[in-house]
């Protein structure tokens, strides 16, 4: 009896399903017909072991169509998307802790990958892969293992805050303009942050008075930074409405999710999720004034 359980264990393993095999039999077909596509099959079918964070085919679905059709068209683009979901050798959501980081198989550099954070929320209950929900783990196949997500992972871009605001200045030179005359340049550039990010246009909707005078208050300036931040990621799979905030201010800010739309106090989220390499960014469409505000002060 004991050879038989011994054969029928051995036999389990041996007959094993490979990552597009059990891929397939999650249901994430889609990912599987793009690595086969992308000619990457046979190299997730061999030894590994590998760890691959799969979407679900509803993940694929919600990508905008200029995206997709760009993923069609751009062989080696979609090479590059797909290796970002994968990981070298067998990582279990037991090994992972918030704000860990993995190297993907998706290249950067010369001997760089781009790597994947994670980050835990609720006591463990909610996991993220740079910020899309895990929500289906540790899925054992015999060459590693799948974590089934809900949203496509797309290589990060090698920019901190302060550097992703400048890249971006036709829509942030305000608010980096206020960074730099707070001093708070290279703070922003280390540890791990959630920033609320007006754009120019949420600066414009302040009395050009009142913003001239802000802009020359160093002071004031740190203030209204400070208040915009959170000294941990929180991407917005982690939130829920009336949660509230302490910001690096000292002071809290409210969330409010309505019909999926999420505001920050009275700020309404634009963009969602913009990774940066020490945190992430959300869009705001309102600059978030402290209540205890005096930009007379010096």
């Amino acid at each position: 009896m004991m050879r038989l359980l011994v054969l029928s264990a051995f036999l389990v393993f041996a007959y094993a399903a490979t990552i597009p095999e059990l891929a397939t039999q999650l249901g994430a077909t889609e990912l599987v017909r793009l690595v086969t596509q992308a000619g990457l099959a046979d190299t997730l079918s061999s030894k590994g072991p590998f760890t691959v964070f799969a979407p679900t085919n509803d993940a694929f679905a919600k990508l905008p169509k200029a995206i997709l059709d760009e993923l069609m068209r751009n062989k080696q683009l979609l090479i590059e998307v797909l290796k970002y979901h994968v990981v070298s050798g067998s990582v279990y959501s037991s090994q992972l802790t918030d704000g860990m980081t993995s190297s993907s198989l998706a290249p950067l550099s010369e001997g760089k990958f781009a790597d994947i954070c994670f980050n835990i929320y609720n006591n463990g209950n909610l996991v993220t892969a740079e910020g899309s929900p895990v929500v289906l783990a540790n899925q054992n196949a015999s060459n590693g293992v799948i974590h089934v997500v809900n949203r496509v992972l797309f290589p990060l871009p090698v920019l901190d805050i302060p550097s992703f605001l400048s890249s971006e200045k036709e829509r942030f030179s305000t608010l980096l303009t206020a960074i730099e005359k707070a001093n708070l340049v290279t703070i922003l550039s280390e540890g791990a942050y959630t920033v609320f990010a007006p754009t120019d246009e949420a600066f414009a909707k302040i009395p050009p008075d009142v913003l001239n005078k802000l802009l020359a208050n160093a002071t004031a300036l740190l203030d209204v930074v400070a208040y915009h931040v959170l000294s941990r990621t929180f991407w917005s799979a982690s939130l829920s409405d009336g949660m509230t905030f302490r910001t690096e201010l000292g002071k809290s800010v409210r969330i409010s999710i309505n019909s999926g739309k999420v505001s920050v106090n009275s700020a309404n989220v634009q963009e969602a999720d913009v990774s940066v390499t020490n945190g992430v960014i959300h869009v705001i469409d309102t600059v978030l004034m402290p209540p205890t505000l005096d930009i007379n002060s010096s």
